[in-house]
């Protein structure tokens, strides 16, 4: 993942609430599996490397499952399933369980994505600074700058 797109998913991790959060997770799900497939000819080590990132935003979803509801007991097993097929494409060094992981994820994404839209709750982080974007010193390049213009005190109160 090249350091442009972690700062992109950090910024909007930064303003998003809890129903994009899982959104943004899958998104980085799949932003690993493809590195993965686009480097699996080159370099085996980076591979597995890339693979077993992936793993870990499964294991994410997966730990943040609540089960007090019914919906929760249906996404493990299709969570557990995506990691079975990671560590097949590991063990195997095959791309067809990493096609596998993205063609079972990819309704999920679709479902909370929906979700996502109708869910008003409040941001999961708070006192975080603004993002502002806009044309600044040039003319084919967007530049960003990180204000405080809502909140005069942020970070951690004790």
């Amino acid at each position: 993942m090249t350091d442009e797109k972690k700062k992109e998913f950090t910024r909007r991790l930064a303003e998003c609430n809890s129903g994009e959060m899982i959104v943004i997770e899958f998104e980085v799900l799949f932003t690993y599996l493809e590195d993965a497939l686009a480097i699996f000819d080159t370099d085996a080590d980076e591979f597995k490397r890339t693979i077993h990132w992936a793993d870990a935003v499964l294991v994410r979803l997966q730990e943040s499952l609540d089960f007090k509801y019914e919906i929760a007991a249906q996404l493990y097993p299709l969570y557990n399933y995506g990691r079975r097929q990671l560590a097949l494409a590991v063990a195997t060094h095959k791309t067809k369980p990493v096609h596998n992981t993205r063609r079972v994820m990819e309704p999920l994404y679709q479902a909370f994505q929906k979700i996502a839209k109708e869910d008003d709750s409040p941001a999961v982080m708070q006192h975080t600074q603004s993002v502002l974007a806009g044309y600044t010193y040039g003319r084919d390049s967007l530049g960003e700058v990180l204000c405080d213009v809502t909140e005069p005190r942020r970070g951690f109160f004790a």
